[in-house]
């Protein structure tokens, strides 16, 4: 793993985007266990949309680390046709579709959001988990960590 210092939250990459029904965040950010180094992780966050407005207040919020974001990573290249993060609560189904990706997130009992992600915004978020990825990485070759995404997406069976 390579140890990288931590930018300040408001300095991190994301991306947005914004469907008629719901809009999804993604943050780079660093989950740091307990006497540990930081390690790359992503925040997605997605909520429901309300015309013009988003109501961020009710959004749900998931971190991908150093388990779910190969899995993140492998969708938006075309590995792997779909994968799941599942948490106690709540959790995001990512989907490739005809001409775009599709992502769900659940909560609780009946809360639900989805959107669907053309090209270009699956493409930026792609790019952004992957940036992440190789941070985590302990190699800077591309063609290696992609490799390795392509090996591990032979192994999921979600």
């Amino acid at each position: 793993m390579s140890t990288v210092k931590p930018e300040h939250p408001a300095l991190q990459a994301k991306v947005r985007c914004f469907g008629s029904k719901a809009a999804l965040t993604a943050e780079a950010t660093y989950i740091t266990q307990e006497g540990g180094v930081p390690l790359a992780a992503l925040n997605l966050e997605v909520a429901p949309r309300q015309g013009e407005r988003i109501e961020w207040n009710r959004k749900i919020v998931l971190q991908l680390g150093e388990d779910d974001l190969p899995l993140l990573c492998c969708v938006c290249l075309g590995y792997l046709p779909k994968a799941e993060f599942k948490r106690p609560t709540k959790g995001i189904t990512i989907e490739r579709q005809p001409g775009r990706i599709y992502l769900a997130a659940s909560q609780g009992s009946g809360t639900g959001y989805a959107l669907p992600l053309p090209i270009s915004q699956s493409f930026r978020l792609g790019a952004l988990a992957l940036a992440q990825l190789k941070k985590q990485s302990v190699c800077d070759d591309e063609q290696l960590v992609l490799a390795a995404l392509r090996g591990a997406a032979a192994l999921y069976k979600g």
